[in-house]
């Protein structure tokens, strides 16, 4: 019997939408809606999480980076390498305040930034790095962080994907001089929309909560310090965010428990490849990524269509940044060869993963891919 499994969903209980509207209706009944203290809670809580002095809340990941660049004076000119594999948001944010973004190649096994390309890429213009944890798989941080350090250079993570992913058992968003989250509705928690900004740097902090607040410390008609922006996270939004909160281990464990039924299902396919996690990091596994080999007897979209039909929803997650039209327009026709990130675009995916996935869900996906791969020709 064919079944339907989606590629995401938020993961609420009954006592847990409950729990929601109770704390929704407190706060319109007390007539605070924005930047109040369920904010602050979230913020504390996350923090103490995370494992960083502090986590700034905002109105998205985009705004988290955006905000970020901004308080560390990235303008005109600079250079900030970022990963093509990666949602152009990453990008985007350098454009922004107006630098440059410099594309690096992806590593051809965890598919995450390459410290070695990153390297090659480095220059006098280069003011900063983001590295993207991508599908919730630590970066090789140990190398990237000494090449910031060797160059002087600020590291962002841009941890969209990585909530609870440790690197040699360190909480990913704690490696750079600032962390960006993501709490979308597809993210390892979600607050339905918003973001969150962790760092150990008091100063950075300070700046992050002024900018987001059109440029003053408080609400009110205090002097504008900065030139800001409404990036302030609701109250509403909060509510949401404490709750799952709460269940992010939980979460991470879960996820990891269908990450093992894939990679053990998939082993006897030999032209499926997932991303490799190495040994001694913790994957948060927002994505779980496989790519096909040189060997696979159908097309990745041919693949992803067949899974499809099975009732299988899977998500080719990203095409190289450097290769989407907009960005090959503004640098005059002439983009970048990255190898690798080029191949990615063309033969990896994302199988559905998400809180509340059943055991049977996931051993269905893989009845559907060993059908596939006993049948090629259909």
């Amino acid at each position: 019997m064919q079944r339907k499994i989606p590629f995401s969903k938020p993961c609420f209980s009954d006592e847990d939408i409950s729990e929601v509207l109770n704390g929704i209706e407190a706060v319109l009944r007390s007539g605070w809606l924005t930047s109040g203290v369920n904010v602050r809670k979230l913020e504390e809580q996350f923090a103490k999480f995370i494992g960083v002095k502090q986590a700034v809340a905002v109105n998205s990941c985009t705004a988290a980076l955006h905000i970020i660049l901004l308080a560390l004076g990235i303008k005109d000119g600079d250079e900030v390498i970022v990963p093509t594999n990666t949602f152009v948001a990453t990008a985007n944010a350098v454009l922004y305040v107006g630098g440059k973004p410099v594309f690096a190649d992806s590593d051809p096994d965890t598919f995450n930034i390459s410290p070695e390309d990153v390297q090659n890429k480095i220059s006098k213009k280069t003011k900063a790095i983001i590295i993207v944890h991508l599908g919730g798989n630590p970066c090789e941080m140990r190398e990237l962080r000494e090449l910031a350090e060797d160059y002087n250079v600020a590291l962002i993570e841009d941890c969209a994907h990585a909530h609870g992913a440790k690197y040699r058992d360190v909480n990913c968003g704690t490696f750079g001089v600032a962390g960006a989250f993501s709490f979308y509705p597809t993210k390892v928690i979600t607050t339905a929309e918003g973001g969150m900004v962790t760092t150990n740097c008091e100063n950075m902090a300070e700046k992050v909560k002024i900018i987001r607040n059109h440029g003053r410390a408080r609400f009110g008609p205090y002097e504008i310090t900065e030139m800001g922006y409404n990036y302030r996270m609701s109250e509403v939004h909060a509510v949401i965010g404490l709750n799952q909160l709460k269940h992010i281990n939980e979460f991470v464990k879960h996820r990891n428990r269908i990450a093992r039924i894939y990679r053990e299902g998939l082993s006897k396919i030999r032209w499926i490849k997932p991303q490799l996690v190495k040994d001694g990091n913790v994957c948060s596994y927002y994505a779980y990524i496989v790519k096909l080999t040189e060997e696979a007897p159908l097309s990745r979209d041919r693949l992803v269509q067949e899974l499809n039909k099975r009732g299988v929803m899977t998500s080719v997650l990203y095409h190289p940044i450097h290769l989407q039209p907009f960005y090959i327009k503004i640098s005059k026709n002439r983009p970048c060869h990255l190898p690798i990130a080029e191949q990615l675009g063309r033969k990896s995916f994302a199988l559905p993963i998400y809180n509340g996935m059943s055991v049977e869900e996931a051993t269905y996906v893989i009845d559907a891919f060993k059908n596939i791969a006993e049948t090629p020709e259909t």
